[in-house]
């Protein structure tokens, strides 16, 4: 059986999103160019940045049982709506991490792939050294 060590909860309307413990709340609404009213965060961004914080997280794992440090580390996140061959959108994700002082970046960030728990779950997310 697996032990369930964190729960995440956030409830999301036509307004924004509200996380129960209160640190997270945000109006989100489609972006401008998708006929939305823009002027606010939308889906997409939330996507890119937990996808790019979680490998973060992972890689403070990773670096942690190799010589480097996180001073530098940054990963960029992106998420790039298409059209879709069947109804709504497909969407691409990438991830450009930055490992300037970590000692054999590529097995740094092979590690941290391995348990990122995002990565593990979210199929065809392009994962570079850049």
């Amino acid at each position: 059986m697996t032990a369930e060590l964190y729960t995440a909860l956030v409830t999301a309307t036509e307004a924004g999103v509200t996380s129960d413990d209160g640190f997270l709340s945000l109006d989100v609404h489609e972006p401008e160019k998708l006929g939305g009213p823009g002027e606010t965060t939308n889906p997409e961004q939330l996507m890119a940045a937990a996808l790019a914080s979680c490998l973060v997280q992972s890689l403070r794992i990773a670096v942690g049982t190799v010589e480097g440090s996180m001073d530098s580390v940054a990963v960029e996140g992106t998420v790039v709506l298409t059209d879709s061959d069947s109804s709504g959108y497909d969407a691409r994700f990438s991830l450009k991490v930055q490992l300037p002082d970590v000692e054999d970046p590529d097995a740094v960030l092979a590690q941290a792939v391995s348990i990122c728990p995002f990565l593990k779950v979210i199929e065809s997310v392009d994962v570079s050294l850049g």
